[in-house]
């Protein structure tokens, strides 16, 4: 699950990259596109893995077209807060 969640908050910073102009090689946006749509299907029983789809649809979207930064912001919070609680919930004391 941490693998998981490291995954998820690197799909969501991906997502505003293009917003502050950091170059981020296509192929690394892909890869981490496939992630969240694979993931979306697999788990495809809850609204989480609705989001991980239309997340992972964004991001590949975005190596095309311009979206609105607040559209970005939302998701990269949605997917990167699900790799927090993921990164959380895979913690023993």
């Amino acid at each position: 699950m941490l693998f998981l969640g490291i995954a998820d908050i690197i799909a969501g910073s991906l997502l505003i990259r293009g917003f502050y102009n950091i170059p981020v090689p296509s192929v690394a946006v892909v890869i981490f596109a496939g992630y969240l749509i694979m993931k979306g299907i697999v788990f495809i029983s809850d609204i989480g893995s609705l989001i991980d789809l239309v997340a992972g649809v964004l991001l590949i979207l975005t190596l095309f077209f311009n979206f609105p930064i607040m559209i970005l912001i939302i998701f990269a919070a949605l997917i990167a807060l699900k790799g927090v609680m993921s990164l959380f919930s895979g913690i023993t004391l």
